[in-house]
């Protein structure tokens, strides 16, 4: 298991994941229509959540290295 490695390619994915939230903050007021602030509010709410569960389990996997590989 001492080859578990956290890869940039998740945490890329985090902040992939953030972007696309700050983009549809700056775009929603332009479509209020389709998007506006309550779908900005919702959706950038859900990107947080799931960057943080995410984070959290980055976190859990290196603690776990750690205490088997030292």
């Amino acid at each position: 298991m001492c080859n578990t490695k956290i890869s940039n390619h998740d945490i890329e994915t985090i902040i992939d994941g953030l972007n696309d939230a700050i983009n549809v903050c700056y775009t929603a007021p332009e479509n209020p229509k389709e998007q506006g602030y309550p779908f900005a509010t919702g959706y950038s709410r859900s990107a947080m959540k799931t960057a943080v569960e995410n984070l959290q389990l980055l976190m859990n996997i290196n603690a776990h290295y750690e205490m088997e590989c030292g």
